[in-house]
């Protein structure tokens, strides 16, 4: 028995033999290390300091404060992030950065005025991006429109380097716009330098076009020359061009020698007076240029008038011809409609050049109109015209025109017809007469 009890004490070793002091040392040091690891540390100072235990009895340890549960305990969230601070406030406590001075000719400035430096060069550089932003753009236009010579210098060196860049921007070109009408000259200058080689691209460009007429309106006259020396070859392509024809529109406004658009559009003025952007720059010659410089031109166009009444975009030109091109232009036109009046106030485009004749016609030619019109033929041409969804409207403009005798006529005709021979349009007209009348 003895035997069995030493071999046991043996494999157990001496650890039934320790002192019981010894375990309760070793038990106290324990507790003192998790109280140190749970005590919270407010900055660097506390490192050097004792840790305070928590006093607070509603305090509870996790899982448990139980003895008899084995569970590590878990130290919570917000002391293990002091902890981690701490240690960040330590790392930069013992190890500084050294600062960095910015260099300058007679030594180095201070390390704030460094920094000040430092980000005004971060703002200088992002102008150019900032332009391209819809409501950054809005305040660099008021910036540089309300701002001293130095602001603007400044902002005009920030986007120097891409200026066409900004000036084909949905938002930059803005910006360009407004510099180019607040700066100086020699600013402009400078742009216009820049831009010139870029010209052709720029005008056919949708936000860039705008940019280019700016520039021809605030340059001085030697560089608007140099200017369209650089467009003049390319004239007839950008006369058809969505965005290109604003700039010769442009150019026609503002510039005394663009009579070499005259001589294109009198070349090319079957193709020019049917396009849909050409027909406009057609009109803005008839508009700006005196009918003496207009001569082969409306030698040109008048041969042409019976067919562009018909068309969607000529019969624009024919209206202006009317309006202000010469006496034999509108005799001639007078002629056609009349011969053809009635195939003229059906079309959708041949009746507004018939209401714009009417408008301006003589007593005369009214007086002719009303005869053929007033013609016993099968059907009645005046039925014909007050039925129908166009003309019906140039038999109105016409009414007005004539005098009392011939409204007598045309009431005495309507009255011949019987109320199933008049469509909806044809109502209209009799509403409108009645509606005449009533006043």
């Amino acid at each position: 028995m003895q035997e069995t009890e030493q071999s046991e004490k043996d494999m157990i070793g001496s650890l039934l033999d320790d002192d019981e002091s010894e375990c309760s040392e070793f038990r106290s040091s324990i507790t003192k290390s998790q109280q140190h690891s749970q005590s919270p540390i407010k900055s660097f100072k506390d490192l050097r300091e004792s840790p305070v235990l928590n006093e607070d009895p509603t305090y509870q340890e996790f899982p448990s404060a139980d003895p008899s549960n084995f569970y590590i305990t878990v130290q919570p969230t917000f002391i293990q992030s002091r902890q981690h601070s701490s240690s960040h406030e330590f790392h930069s406590y013992m190890l500084p950065q050294q600062p960095m001075y910015y260099p300058c000719q007679d030594g180095y400035f201070s390390q704030k005025r460094t920094k000040k430096l430092q980000l005004q060069t971060e703002i200088d550089s992002s102008i150019s991006q900032q332009c391209q932003d819809q409501y950054a753009s809005l305040s660099i236009q008021q910036s540089f429109i309300q701002g001293n010579e130095y602001q603007r210098e400044k902002i005009f060196k920030g986007l120097v380097d891409d200026l066409l860049l900004l000036s084909k921007h949905k938002f930059g070109n803005y910006v360009i716009q407004k510099i180019i009408e607040n700066c100086n000259q020699n600013t402009r200058t400078l742009i216009f330098e820049q831009l010139n080689s870029h010209v052709l691209e720029m005008s056919q460009d949708k936000f860039g076009c705008r940019v280019v007429q700016k520039l021809l309106e605030f340059i001085l006259n030697q560089q608007k020359v140099q200017l369209i020396s650089q467009i003049k070859p390319y004239a007839l392509k950008l006369i058809f061009d969505q965005c290109g024809n604003h700039v010769i529109q442009k150019i026609i406004d503002l510039v005394t020698d663009a009579e070499f658009i005259i001589d294109l559009v009198t070349n090319n003025v079957d193709k020019v007076v049917s396009h849909p952007y050409g027909c406009r720059i057609a009109q803005k010659c008839l508009e700006i240029f005196p009918n003496d410089k207009l001569q082969e031109l409306y030698i040109s166009l008048i041969p042409l008038c019976e067919r562009l009444s018909f068309c969607q975009y000529g019969n624009y030109i024919v209206q202006h011809m009317m309006n202000s091109g010469p006496p034999k232009g509108f005799e001639v036109i007078g002629k056609f409609i009349k011969s053809r009046i009635i195939e003229v106030s059906q079309d959708k485009y041949g009746s507004n050049v018939a209401e714009r004749y009417i408008k301006l016609a003589q007593d005369d030619d009214i007086a002719s109109i009303c005869k053929i019109l007033l013609n016993q033929t099968v059907p009645p041409m005046l039925l014909i015209l007050i039925n129908n969804s166009f003309g019906n409207y140039v038999m109105q403009n016409f009414y007005l025109k004539c005098n009392d005798k011939q409204k007598e006529q045309i009431q005495i005709q309507l009255s011949k017809y019987e109320e199933h021979q008049f469509t909806q349009f044809g109502r209209h007209f009799l509403q409108y007469l009645a509606r005449i009348h009533a006043c």
